[in-house]
């Protein structure tokens, strides 16, 4: 099988004999679907933003451009959504509240209800756009004379200001009292009197604050435990000062008061997305609410933002996962977004994984142009085109909108015309623990589920993400065929039980570095009772090392290269533990996703490299009535129609296509 250049997606429904397990996820929001949703970004910027800003801002627009009140004009009229829904775009989001105060930014409130309504009449809806972390005071404190009050404090007593350097953007406290209900009022607005069909909170995140409000509050939270020498060394917390940022940022965190401030500030922001969903509902049952929660596989975000992304599963109809992770290759690492896709699904919720990716108008646009859009259609996120409606000097960009308009309807009819294909329950045998205590405290931890996530893609084994909590029971799927344990260290009792049952009941267990030798507060036990517990057990395989791979960006990018030693040692477990229905042999640069109906494998591969693969793909599937299989191959983005195949035998009820 011949695997084409990036912008082709090999799909092959490989039909077989045997039944299968289905679990349909249960939607949120049912206009979320992400076969039939198609996203675009707009105007969600008022006009005063750029025109504060001045410089290149927002869509690479000039802030001082002379002609943006003209494509404000252009954007706000039945013109706008009339060529989204020619391009087949039927979402996006739009200004409505930047922070810079109602009273001001309410003058605009004609002109972006009227958008709302030409929207709705050509069939897109739209989300308010409501900044979360901005006071632009030069405005709000007309409104809002102790303004001051709600503003962040950082750790040497002066404000926080957005990204450091935006001086009229105060950060704000979330513990503010006037901070919640402000935002309430917004959504309100939006919701009842300005039609839109949701919210999206942006920059949804938080800082840490160092007022004396939240400092109060932090003693309180502290004082809820009950012997404070044996946790923090000291007999009171009624002194004890918030934590400065430490140096590294990540690290190991094993500092009892810096833990305790991370979980307190997640909190804090968990229990407040909550009240705001639950306030969005009031108002409208069916409006979306989501938020850009910024990479949700981004290191450290517990600390640097208050996200505890293994929390945000109830808080949200939609995430909207901000980062650089445009699909394709460079230095070495193949840049991808399928982890938050991954994640994101299993915390059931649909994301908008963005990457900031604008192909222009390159000999290799259209492959460019079409990465991103098959790899959410493949992983499951929502496929987006963010820059076609971008502000320009004659409106959009005639050029861009000729160039991508038979490609958008080139991607619709592949999709629709495959949608069974697409819309298959996810495949995946292989599970990886992902533990929010090891997650939010060690390093180490998070960088071991990364190289081993990296060994399953190049490798093209179907994996899915099994996130556990303290606290919180552990369910181990029943489809899970073999759970990779890899250097979660901070692990309750309860959860380190949950996996020696599984391994005892037979279940395939691989466990690597310190995985259960600390407790959820990263503190070390005296033996291991994760290893202890699975002496003599056939079914498990327990070492010290841990599989690594050169990690080179874990932020705004994230860069994973090639595994040492190309992950032998963990492939060779596996195969040692477990002998799949379906095995995939590819380049590295080709990721595989595998879906699975009824007796259907619908395996797709998706090629990140710039060029053509010149070998071949081989797809090899075992059981009773393998030899019996039939594969349909289709490549619809390269026009190779489909064509059925007969399993070539490979032994004894094994087929090969």
């Amino acid at each position: 099988m011949k695997c084409g250049k990036v912008l082709g997606l090999v799909m092959a429904g490989i039909t077989f004999w045997a039944g299968a397990e289905e679990v349909a996820p249960t939607k949120k929001v049912d206009v979320l679907d992400p076969l039939t949703c198609r996203w675009t970004f707009g105007n969600h910027e008022p006009l005063s933003m750029y025109r504060r800003a001045g410089r290149q801002t927002t869509g690479g627009v000039e802030g001082g451009a002379l002609w943006l009140e003209e494509w404000h004009r252009w954007f706000d009229s039945e013109a706008c959504p009339a060529l989204m829904r020619e391009l087949g775009l039927n979402f996006c989001h739009c200004r409505f509240y930047k922070g810079m105060g109602w009273d001001f930014e309410s003058r605009d409130f004609p002109n972006v209800k009227r958008f709302v309504e030409n929207a709705h009449r050509h069939g897109v809806r739209v989300l308010a756009y409501v900044q979360f972390s901005t006071l632009y005071y030069e405005t709000m404190l007309e409104e809002i004379p102790d303004l001051a009050d709600w503003a962040a404090i950082d750790e040497n007593g002066k404000k926080r200001t957005y990204h450091g350097d935006g001086y009229y953007r105060w950060m704000p406290c979330m513990n503010a009292p006037g901070f919640e209900p402000y935002l309430k009022k917004v959504i309100r607005i939006a919701l009842n009197e300005g039609g839109f069909d949701g919210v999206m909170l942006d920059n949804a995140f938080m800082s840490p604050c160092h007022c004396s409000r939240c400092t109060a509050l932090f003693r309180e939270y502290l004082a809820r435990e009950p012997d404070p020498e044996h946790r923090f060394g000291i007999p009171t917390v009624r002194h004890v000062m918030p934590p400065p940022p430490r140096k590294p940022a990540y690290g190991e965190l094993q500092d009892p008061v810096e833990q305790a401030w991370i979980r307190f500030r997640s909190e804090r922001l968990t229990a407040l997305y909550e009240r705001l969903y639950a306030f969005t509902k009031s108002c409208n049952p069916k409006a979306v609410f989501s938020a850009n929660i910024c990479n949700i596989r981004r290191s450290n975000m517990a600390n640097s933002a208050s996200l505890d992304m293994h929390g945000l599963g109830a808080c949200f109809d939609l995430y909207v996962s901000q980062s650089g992770n445009a699909p394709g290759l460079a230095d070495g690492c193949i840049i991808n977004r399928i982890r938050e896709m991954k994640l994101a699904k299993v915390l059931n919720t649909p994301i908008l994984a963005l990457c900031d990716e604008d192909a222009g108008l390159s000999d290799e646009a259209d492959s460019k142009y079409f990465l991103p859009l098959m790899e959410d259609a493949v992983f499951g996120g929502i496929p987006t085109d963010r820059t076609v409606m971008k502000p320009d000097r004659n409106r959009v960009s005639p050029e861009l909108v000729a160039f991508r308009s038979p490609l958008l309807k080139r991607f619709n009819t592949t999709l629709r015309e495959n949608r069974e294909s697409f819309s298959a329950p996810t495949y995946a045998p292989l599970h990886l623990l992902y533990s929010r205590e090891s997650m939010m405290f060690s390093e180490k931890a998070y960088r071991a589920v990364l190289s081993a996530e990296e060994i399953l893609l190049r490798n093209h084994l179907p994996y899915g993400l099994l996130p556990t909590a303290a606290g919180k029971p552990l369910k181990i799927p029943s489809a899970c065929s073999v759970l990779l344990v890899c250097d979660q260290r901070c692990l309750s009792e309860s959860e380190v039980a949950a996996l020696v049952q599984f391994a005892k009941r037979g279940g395939r267990l691989i466990v690597t570095g310190e995985s259960g030798a600390y407790d959820p507060s990263y503190r070390q036990r005296r033996e291991n009772p994760l290893v202890n517990g699975l002496a003599g057990c056939g079914s498990a395989v327990c070492r010290t090392g841990v599989d690594t791979a050169p990690i080179k960006g874990t932020g705004w990018t994230i860069q994973v290269g090639a595994p040492t030693d190309g992950g032998r040692r963990l492939l060779e477990e596996i195969n040692k533990l477990w002998q799949p229905e379906l095995s995939i042999q590819a380049p590295a640069t080709v990721f595989a996703e595998v879906k699975r109906s009824a007796n259907t494998f619908h395996v797709h591969l998706l090629n990140y490299a710039k060029e053509p693969v010149a070998q071949g793909a081989r797809i090899e599937i075992r059981g009773k009535h393998a030899a019996r299989a039939v594969c349909t191959f289709a490549a619809p983005l390269e026009n190779r129609l489909s064509s059925p195949v007969a399993a070539k035998a490979s032994g004894e009820d094994v087929g090969t296509f």
